[in-house]
């Protein structure tokens, strides 16, 4: 009776066949792995850029529309976004204290019979306590662009340039009564009381003094806010400062048909079998 046993081949073949199976096991899981990696990415890129869209959504709703700027932290140049020549890396503007309007601490509305603008007093029914802050009259359909036309520079305070259509309630006013620092050329029905100017920039290296080491990557989106251009503050030299994402490939802003568009793109790379396989998404979003 003889002895079954493997022959030196069979075992051979025997490793052959448990290799070619262990590595389509491997690839499987592998690719098990990276579908599983993407899906993750793009679900977590998918909720992110829509929490940042709506966030930088929000704070634009409030903004003043006349304000809103494109500036150019390599040449300091800045432009109003009704008049854009060309693509800007930082989007600024200065927006309402909606909280305090809420809170009913002001109408936002002006009584042309009560007023005396040659005495700088204005009179706003159902205000109070408005001394120390500051107001834009919103001229005839908010357009600032029609506004304000070629002295636009001078408008807003923005880097060093005067502050024109910015008035400063000085603290002589009681009630309704808001008496300002300087004389206002005209009046208007509706007026704005300002709170902060913000700024959102994704990081480049002109931005390099303006910004913590830590967070000079070019994927960090940044958010800056509490300055005040009518004072000759900068988001740069006097702002705080926040992140909106460190994943942020493109932030890019245009003005269509009266409404701001901005579009926001978020990437993240995974290892793919020992490469990076970058995901990415994008939201585009309209502010009236």
């Amino acid at each position: 009776m003889q002895k079954s046993a493997f022959t030196m081949v069979e075992l051979i073949m025997t490793i052959v066949i448990m290799g070619i199976l262990a590595g389509g096991t491997y690839i499987s899981l592998a690719q098990l792995y990276t579908k599983s990696a993407k899906s993750k990415a793009i679900s977590e890129l998918s909720f992110d850029t829509t929490l940042i869209s709506n966030q930088i959504s929000a704070l634009l709703s409030y903004r003043v529309p006349s304000t809103v700027i494109g500036y150019d932290s390599t040449t300091g140049t800045f432009e109003s976004i009704y008049d854009l020549s060309k693509s800007y890396n930082i989007l600024e503007w200065i927006g309402t204290d909606f909280e305090r309007y809420k809170a009913e601490d002001y109408s936002g509305f002006i009584d042309f019979a009560k007023s005396d603008k040659d005495k700088n007093m204005i009179f706003s029914p159902d205000s109070s306590e408005l001394n120390s802050s500051a107001l834009i009259f919103a001229g005839s359909f908010d357009e600032g662009g029609v506004i304000y036309g070629t002295d636009f520079n001078d408008s807003f305070g923005w880097y060093g340039n005067t502050h024109n259509k910015i008035f400063e309630v000085n603290s002589s006013s009681t009630g309704n009564k808001l008496g300002l620092t300087t004389t206002p050329s005209q009046i208007y029905e509706k007026y704005y009381l300002l709170k902060s100017a913000y700024a959102i920039a994704q990081y480049d290296s002109s931005l390099s003094t303006c910004v913590d080491p830590i967070y000079q990557t070019d994927e960090t989106l940044l958010l800056f806010y509490n300055y005040y251009p009518w004072k000759g503050e900068t988001f740069c030299d006097d702002a705080d400062m926040t992140i909106l994402s460190s994943e942020a490939k493109g932030f890019e802003v245009d003005f269509v048909e009266g409404n701001l568009q901005f579009n926001l793109t978020l990437k993240r790379s995974i290892r793919k079998q020992g490469k990076d396989l970058e995901v990415q998404i994008s939201k585009q979003k309209v502010v009236f």
